[in-house]
């Protein structure tokens, strides 16, 4: 998937089809085409098994932050070793200076504590990913009363006939 082959151990989270993950890396892409250069800090908030660490880390520099060590153990096997594996809560991570941060947080979404974290790091572009709904538009009011503001929003039928979907928000300060 996404041009590699990904472990996945079975305390780990990952969508449930290829395809939908591969349409998900692929959306996140193309969000983040043209910002992604040799200079560039991202950081992969909830990173799970280094999914979007791994597809988007052809230039600069990459951590990956998460807080299951099932996933953190298979991302340290997924990803390169320049990424930096992170396991550690989100809003509980000492934020670095980014300038992109993708976030596939649980269904709870990010909640003000990681809204805060994701502000410190003083990132340009924020790309999140929302299985709900609600989570998701309050996670996008709670970015923008941090002064971002929303660029695009994608919504991914990736669980056909079903009321599941995934939105991916773009925003940018």
């Amino acid at each position: 998937m996404a041009g590699a082959r990904w472990r996945v151990s079975g305390p780990s989270f990952f969508q449930a089809s290829p395809e939908g993950a591969e349409l998900l890396v692929e959306t996140v892409r193309g969000a983040l085409a043209g910002e992604m250069g040799a200079e560039t800090v991202l950081a992969d908030l909830y990173s799970g098994v280094g999914l979007f660490a791994g597809s988007l880390a052809a230039s600069g520099r990459v951590v990956a932050v998460e807080s299951a060590s099932a996933a953190v153990a298979d991302a340290a096997w997924n990803l390169p070793p320049q990424i930096e594996t992170v396991l550690c809560a989100v809003e509980r991570w000492p934020p670095q200076r980014c300038d992109v941060i993708v976030a596939d947080p649980a269904r709870r979404g990010l909640g003000p504590e990681a809204v805060g974290v994701v502000a410190a790091t003083g990132a340009s572009t924020v790309v999140l990913i929302s299985c709900d709904a609600a989570a998701g538009a309050r996670d996008v009011a709670d970015l923008v009363g941090v002064g971002f503001a929303v660029d695009s929003v994608t919504v991914l039928d990736l669980f056909p006939q079903t009321a599941h979907v995934e939105i991916v928000s773009v925003l940018r300060r």
